[in-house]
């Protein structure tokens, strides 16, 4: 068996901001599940020449993009590892996503990967050992990317280097992404709290793109509302009637030619109704 575990410093592939790998594995209060044991609802193998990409998924922006990247340069096709019910687990507050649902998939296929979503509350007492035997004996991977500040494993006990130390018992390719930094680091955090500054032209630096919300619009009555123009958010009121969405006439004519961006499920909020 040719076993082959190293850290990614190819020249070739030059990410311009950092990627980002967060550890999505926290402590757990019912401890590590026992040796040999399979975790349930993996979903069963991968195709074949599949490479695990291991982060935090929340937004896809260049980070991920050159996960992706990575795994291609090993000559496997890169799938995004994403864990489902974290917030339910650890008891978090409810977040919209900051990609939508009914988009997601078109995003994952403009960056030219597949997903595989895990349930978190399976995987989060799995020892480091564990994790590496799901990824090899559940998934069927044969290679795994992740950045240079990953964790994993009960506790977040394991960093990048020992997965490309465990990696290398199972016969396992494991690439280490350097990180690098531009004005600070990409993650779907720091997109966030941008978001919240109306900043949305370093968001759009960090997506990649600048990813439209195009969601369902609310029922009727007045919202406060971000409109998009010439890459700055301006706030506004939107009147959403029977027969259209209408603003101020004089919003209108000062604003021109807007996006109008509303949160997922009329998350903008109401502050007059009709």
């Amino acid at each position: 068996m040719v076993i082959r575990a190293r850290e990614c410093r190819s020249s070739r592939v030059r990410p311009a901001l950092a990627v980002v790998a967060v550890s999505f594995f926290a402590a757990c209060a019912g401890g590590c599940s026992s040796p040999g044991v399979a975790a349930r609802g993996m979903g069963g193998p991968l195709p074949r020449r599949a490479a695990a990409c291991l982060g935090k998924f929340d937004a896809l922006h260049v980070g991920h993009s050159s996960l992706i990247r990575y795994a291609r340069e090993m000559s496997l096709d890169p799938w995004l590892i994403s864990f489902s019910g974290m917030a339910e687990v650890f008891g978090w507050p409810e977040r919209l996503p900051l990609v939508a649902p009914e988009h997601r998939g078109g995003l994952l296929n403009s960056f030219g990967a597949q997903e595989r979503v895990l349930p978190f509350r399976e995987v989060r007492g799995l020892s480091p050992e564990q994790f590496v035997d799901v990824l090899v004996d559940q998934l069927g991977v044969e290679g795994a990317v992740c950045g240079a500040n990953f964790r994993f494993g009960f506790q977040a006990a394991a960093a990048a280097e020992d997965l490309v130390a465990l990696g290398r018992r199972r016969g396992l390719q494991v690439c280490v992404a350097p990180l690098l930094a531009r004005a600070g680091t990409v993650s779907s955090t720091r997109i966030r709290q941008l978001l919240q500054e109306g900043n949305l032209e370093e968001v759009a630096q960090m997506l990649g793109q600048l990813q439209k919300p195009q969601n369902e619009i609310p029922g009727q009555g007045v919202y406060e509302v971000s409109l998009l123009r010439d890459g700055a958010a301006v706030a506004a009121a939107v009147a959403i009637q029977a027969d259209g969405v209408f603003l101020r006439e004089t919003e209108l004519a000062s604003l021109g030619a807007v996006d109008l961006l509303f949160d997922r499920g009329a998350a903008a909020r109401e502050v007059e109704s009709n």
